[in-house]
């Protein structure tokens, strides 16, 4: 009688033991699960951020004006945020993109520099002025804003091309009525920053019709 009750206390109390272990695994098993969910929703975990909500052309200088027009405030995937990313738009007013910036893109600190910058470059910028029609010769391509042009002329006795302005910065571009264009439309009207030192072979170019200019590319 006292076997069979020893018997019984032994297996009971296995019992409480298999029960406690496999308790201690349930535990285990489930803290291991909320880590991993965790982990898997903090990867979706969102963060705002402003992208291109059109093309930015390079050099287009964003302001209080255009700055709505340009760029978006967007809520994506934190992990697809790269470095540098803006999330505040007041950051990017008075720059200008180093190139053409596509819809969509996340803005970055990096794809933005100030357009003082190219001007403290010059030794003593002037703002001059020129119309579609005082070209010899049109651009491959269409002016913006933020352009960097070489503007050359062509002596019409010999036909020798003569480099008046080098990196002659375009400030803003007009259409016929002068009002400012903006993104992918042809301007007619341009202003132009370049040395005080080119400006008189500038409008001597102007003057005589023979004035072209080559843009460079970024």
């Amino acid at each position: 009688m006292d076997k069979n009750k020893k018997t019984k206390k032994t297996e009971k109390g296995k019992g409480y033991g298999l029960f406690a272990a496999a308790f201690v695994v349930a535990a285990g098993v489930f803290a291991v699960m909320t880590y991993m969910q965790k982990e898997a929703l903090s990867d979706f975990e969102k963060k705002d951020i402003y992208v291109a909500c059109e093309s930015v052309p390079r050099g287009a200088v964003m302001d209080e004006t255009n700055i709505g027009r340009y760029v978006v405030l967007k809520s994506v995937d934190a992990g697809c945020i790269p470095e540098g990313a803006i999330t505040d738009d007041r950051e990017l007013i008075g720059l200008s993109p180093l190139y053409s910036v596509s819809e969509g893109t996340i803005l970055t600190s990096s794809m933005f520099t100030v357009r003082d910058e190219v001007l403290n470059a010059m030794d003593e910028p002037v703002l001059a002025g020129f119309r579609a029609d005082d070209l010899s010769r049109a651009v491959s391509g269409v002016l913006r804003a933020g352009d960097l042009i070489d503007i050359y002329s062509s002596d019409p006795e010999t036909g020798k091309s003569i480099l008046l302005c080098k990196n002659a910065f375009i400030e803003k571009g007009y259409d016929s009525s002068g009002n400012e264009v903006t993104g992918d439309s042809a301007a007619v009207m341009f202003n132009i920053y370049l040395e005080y030192s080119e400006a008189e072979m500038f409008y001597e170019g102007v003057k005589n019709g023979s004035i072209y200019v080559v843009k460079e590319c970024g």
